[in-house]
């Protein structure tokens, strides 16, 4: 059989070569979109250890920044998660040990599945480069999930002790009021989420996660729209 193997690559040694050092370039590049993205996902969840860091934030109607935090992370043993917030500094990113928001960069992966998600290429595979993948959630999907991230991130604020001092009864009535006008705001909310997926087109783990949701709303009967904007980075460790 050796001999057998020998005559062959002297024929069909330029093939057997192209095929064999291009078929992972062919696979990344014939498979559909959402397999592609099926791969790279489970490439993702199966590493024992990876990193992660990025950065969130929030445009007010005006377009300006309103809000930013940065964060960072590490998933071990196939789903134990660490992660910390840190708060914008002049000089330094300083650590904050009081979370601040709901938000969780990785709940995003938790929403892509089945029919909840469209997803495509965003430009046509290249052999030996990045594959991205755009991403588009079903709206209803995308509104849900990113209601239950605001009613977190007001649980937090009145989980701040902080925030009872002085006058504990006048507090709880402020924040009663608060989170009516909460849900009154979120049963007007409407959202639109497009993430861009980059990933290995080797080994599939992905290096990079952006997502850009657009939030419509009424407050107090008036129209408001802004955009939460975050980027999330993976590293595999060893």
């Amino acid at each position: 059989m050796l001999n057998i193997a020998r005559k062959a690559a002297i024929t069909t040694g330029a093939a057997m070569l192209f095929i064999g050092t291009q078929g992972c370039q062919l696979i990344s590049t014939s498979l559909p979109a959402d397999k592609a993205f099926a791969m790279s996902a489970s490439a993702l969840s199966g590493s024992e250890r990876y990193g992660f860091a990025g950065e969130v934030s929030v445009l007010d109607p005006g377009g300006f920044v309103g809000g930013r935090a940065a964060f960072e992370g590490e998933v071990t043993m196939h789903g134990k998660l660490s992660m910390q917030w840190k708060s914008n500094s002049s000089a330094t990113m300083e650590v904050n040990s009081q979370q601040t928001t709901a938000y969780r960069p990785l709940q995003l992966l938790e929403s892509i599945k089945g029919d909840s998600a469209t997803i495509t290429y965003a430009e046509k595979p290249v052999p030996n480069q990045p594959v991205r993948m755009q991403i588009k959630l079903d709206d209803t999907v995308a509104r849900d999930r990113l209601a239950q991230v605001l009613r977190d991130d007001f649980a937090l604020l009145r989980a701040d002790n902080g925030l009872l001092r002085g006058d504990p009864a006048k507090a709880e009535q402020i924040l009663l009021a608060a989170n009516k006008r909460l849900e009154e705001a979120l049963s007007t909310l409407e959202v639109t989420t497009v993430c861009q997926w980059t990933a290995d087109p080797k080994s599939w783990f992905p290096s990079q996660l952006k997502e850009e949701s657009t939030l419509s709303y009424r407050w107090n009967g008036k129209p408001y729209k802004e955009k939460r904007i975050s980027e999330t980075n993976f590293s595999l460790k060893g």
